[in-house]
């Protein structure tokens, strides 16, 4: 049995850039990696099983199409039985089925012993998204292309975050196709020395998500969840397409009070650290 870890990551600002004429999109975004994941044993089976208390489209799911990937390039079938206890809220920004496909990648190499090389696992992962190139990888990375370029910063480390997810999920496809693209850029140098001073009023100026727009007008209630943050001292955003918006804290008291306010109202409310330790297979 190998058992995997699949963590969820964090956009703490996202730009997008520009339009390709096959309808990718060019983005910059920071991305970090959460102490936050999904529980995942992997054993072999005489044919592929995903046990979850969780709804999903079987083979709509990373966890089969990484399968998928990795038979058609070995030339023979590797079924595998997967239980998976669902930790990171399904389409919240969070990458959580990205993460359970790049998991996928990683054990069906060590239960099969295919001895695929990590390099070769990263490129093989790509073609499912461009989000993979980041989570099979993780750490402190800012992406931009479609998301498959990535420049290593200097470590962020995190104590005090707050997450606040409201129950309901957000298609990435609609936001997207949705969205208005403008000349103003983020300024990510900005936002990555004011998270390292940990200075939450700067933050709040810094930080930006473009897919907000989109969101917001459709989901007002995130709006409201983002604004509430910030009045527990917080910097809050939302994460990726939504729906969930995260929150950073300069400190654990004002963590704690803004976690007991939300967890009244919102059951997928987590407090989470940011760490290079987290996100590595």
């Amino acid at each position: 049995m190998i058992k995997k870890k699949a963590y969820a990551k964090l956009n703490l600002s996202l730009d997008i850039i520009g339009k390709r004429e096959n309808g990718y999109h060019d983005i910059k975004t920071l991305m970090v990696m959460t102490d936050l994941y999904d529980e995942m044993e992997f054993s072999k089976s005489d044919k592929v099983e995903i046990d979850g208390e969780f709804s999903f489209d079987f083979k709509e799911n990373f966890i089969y199409k990484s399968y998928e990937v990795l038979k058609d390039y070995v030339g023979c079938d590797l079924p595998f039985r997967v239980k998976i206890k669902k930790n990171i809220p399904i389409a919240a920004g969070l990458a959580g089925g990205t993460s359970n496909g790049a998991a996928t990648f990683y054990a069906l190499n060590e239960l099969y012993d295919l001895k695929i090389p990590r390099d070769e696992l990263i490129k093989l992962a790509s073609k499912l998204g461009a989000d993979f190139t980041y989570m099979m990888t993780g750490g402190t990375k800012i992406a931009s292309g479609i998301g498959d370029i990535l420049e290593e910063v200097k470590p962020i480390y995190l104590e005090n975050v707050l997450i606040v997810n409201p129950g309901y999920g957000i298609s990435t496809k609609d936001v997207y196709e949705r969205i208005e693209i403008d000349s103003d850029r983020i300024d990510f140098d900005k936002v990555i020395s004011n998270i390292y001073d940990l200075n939450v009023e700067k933050l709040n100026l810094f930080l930006e998500n473009k897919m907000e727009d989109v969101v917001f007008k459709d989901h007002p209630d995130l709006l409201e969840i983002k604004n509430k943050l910030r009045e527990f001292n917080s910097a809050s955003l939302m994460s990726g397409s939504g729906a969930t918006i995260f929150a950073i804290f300069e400190n654990k008291e004002e963590l704690e009070e803004a976690y007991k306010y939300f967890k009244n109202f919102y059951e997928k409310t987590f407090k989470l650290k940011v760490g290079e330790e987290f996100g590595s297979f």
